[in-house]
C-alpha cells in the first residue's frame, strides 16, 4: 500500500515535466513548418499555405501543452 502511494507521487511530479517537454517539441516543429522553406531547409510536397496552418496549428497545441504542464508543476 505504502509503495503503491509513494509510485503515484513520483508519477505526477514527472508528469507535468513531460508536458513541458512535449509542448516545446511541438512548437519547435510547429516553428520548422512555418520558416523551412523560406530557410531553405525543406521541399514540401503541401503548398506554402498549408504548410503555414499545420506550423500555426502546432504552435498552438504546444503551446497548450506547455501552459498545462506548467499549471500543474507550479
Amino acid at each position: 500500500m505504502m509503495q503503491d502511494e509513494q509510485n503515484k507521487r513520483t508519477d505526477n511530479r514527472y508528469r507535468p515535466i513531460g508536458e513541458l517537454v512535449r509542448g516545446l517539441f511541438f512548437i519547435l516543429f510547429g516553428l520548422f513548418a512555418i520558416f523551412a522553406r523560406q530557410l531553405g531547409l525543406g521541399e514540401f510536397r503541401l503548398s506554402p499555405q498549408w504548410m503555414t496552418i499545420l506550423g500555426v496549428v502546432l504552435c498552438i497545441y504546444g503551446l497548450f501543452r506547455v501552459i498545462n504542464g506548467a499549471r500543474k508543476l507550479f
